[in-house]
């Protein structure tokens, strides 16, 4: 395709591996409330539609179904899973391969770049700085940012409107049904990469217009080189 004047990555599995972070930050809080940790390819399912819903899904499971988002054990710790997440966000993580030199070469070549995450906007800023990486983006969408999250169209549209770019201008990187849904929704052409969290399902079955499997991938479908 023609290089697109806009284009908005997702964060979580798509720019950057959290997943060894989120489930720590998951199992220390378990931990508090005095319940058997959950392992890594549990929680990653769980990665992608905001931390509530992530903790209140490893609540249900580490109880056997007992506790969720709407029980009193939810209330009690959901604040201090948030506490434990701050500690641990960008420590436990790192950016996929290629990602720092590709985000460069795309700015170099004209484009506005843009983060559309469900992830709350702190965490999401920490976790750039962390790894270097919040510079490169001049257009931020994080959780709470509009009424709904991904599937919805709402970040993306809003993400649209802060560029100036209209959605056949645009192009999305995900890696899960929520980012396919998202930017059908919102009539952006969406890519996918097959290396992060779609809920245990392959993201073929989605039904993006381009799987990817490599950042290096990516640039080569765009045409930028990364000299």
């Amino acid at each position: 395709m023609p290089l697109p004047r806009f284009i908005m990555f997702d964060l979580d599995g798509t720019l950057i591996d959290t997943a060894g972070e989120i489930t720590e930050a998951v199992n220390r809080t378990l931990a508090e409330a005095r319940l058997s940790p959950l392992p890594l390819e549990q929680v990653s399912g769980w990665i992608g539609k905001g931390t509530a819903w992530l903790f209140g899904h490893a609540l249900a499971a580490a109880t056997g179904g007992r506790s969720g988002h709407d029980s009193a054990l939810f209330e009690q710790y959901y604040p201090r899973f948030l506490a434990l997440y701050a500690e641990v966000t960008g420590q436990l993580s790192s950016p996929y391969p290629g990602v720092p030199d590709a985000l460069a070469a795309l700015h170099r070549s004209g484009c506005q770049l843009g983060v559309v995450t469900n992830k709350e906007r702190s965490l999401t800023l920490q976790l750039l700085d962390r790894h270097g990486l919040r510079h490169q983006f001049d257009v931020l969408v994080a959780g709470g940012d509009t009424p709904r999250g991904k599937p919805s169209p709402e970040p993306l549209q809003l993400a649209l409107r802060h560029a100036g770019v209209a959605a056949g201008e645009a192009l999305f990187v995900g890696d899960s049904s929520n980012d396919v849904q998202a930017s059908r929704h919102a009539g952006v052409t969406v890519w996918a990469f097959n290396h992060g969290y779609n809920h245990g399902e392959p993201i073929a079955t989605a039904g993006p217009d381009a799987v990817i499997d490599s950042f290096e991938d990516l640039m080569a479908r765009l045409g930028v080189t990364r000299a």
